[in-house]
């Protein structure tokens, strides 16, 4: 009997262990991009969980932006989607719950680029050039990619800057400038930011894409 007893007892301890697992890493990316033009915004998150290869999750109560519940898609796999027009607010909070139902918030934040312009209305191959705009200066972690298209040629030529400055300025050198062909060219511009933190334990992760309208260039 008392080798039974202690095979019952052992039994229970064994499943105790079993049902007290460690909770399963989670990490939460989100993605929001503003197009200037159509006033039209967009915003997707996933949430994952287990390591080394985290699979996308479903949030016990669904995820949440700028205090709206984002629609849930299933395919390709699991996430949330938010699409909506409207002006543009500087301040992005996604929110969701774990598995306590503890609320988490992850924020984001990036200035728009409302007017842009160069020094001269037309841009010279053999000169540098200073490019201005209307906002803040760009800041760790943002990029700024200009867009120039020229449609009589069917020519793209995307151009990225990081620059972290105290000014809201580009110097354009010569060279850089000659690898666009004489002619009309449009532009635009794509302020990037990557803002990641910790919440709770759950590692966080989101892009802020805001794309300004399209002015024409000339180059000769």
């Amino acid at each position: 009997m008392k080798h039974i007893f202690f095979l019952i007892l052992s039994a229970l301890a064994f499943f105790g262990c079993q049902s007290a697992k460690t909770p399963q890493k989670r990490s939460f990316d989100c993605y929001v991009r503003y197009l200037q033009t159509e006033t039209k915004i967009r915003a997707e998150a996933t949430l994952r969980e287990g390591s080394p290869n985290p699979k996308p999750v479903e949030a016990p109560d669904g995820v949440r932006y700028q205090g709206v519940e984002m629609k849930m898609m299933t395919v390709p796999h699991i996430s949330y989607q938010f699409e909506q027009t409207g002006k543009f607010d500087p301040e992005h909070t996604f929110s969701w719950k774990d598995e306590k139902g503890q609320e988490l918030q992850f924020a984001m934040r990036i200035s728009p680029i409302k007017n842009f312009s160069f020094e001269t209305e037309t841009l010279s191959r053999q000169q540098s050039a200073t490019f201005q705009w209307e906002g803040t200066p760009l800041a760790k972690g943002e990029t700024l990619v200009f867009l120039w298209e020229n449609k009589a040629i069917g020519k793209t030529v995307p151009m990225e800057i990081i620059n972290i400055g105290s000014e809201p300025t580009v110097e354009f050198p010569a060279a850089k400038i000659a690898e666009l062909e004489p002619g009309e060219w449009t532009l635009y511009l794509v302020r990037k930011k990557l803002t990641k933190a910790e919440v709770n334990g759950v590692e966080a992760s989101g892009v802020m894409e805001y794309y300004t309208k399209t002015d024409t260039v000339q180059v000769k």
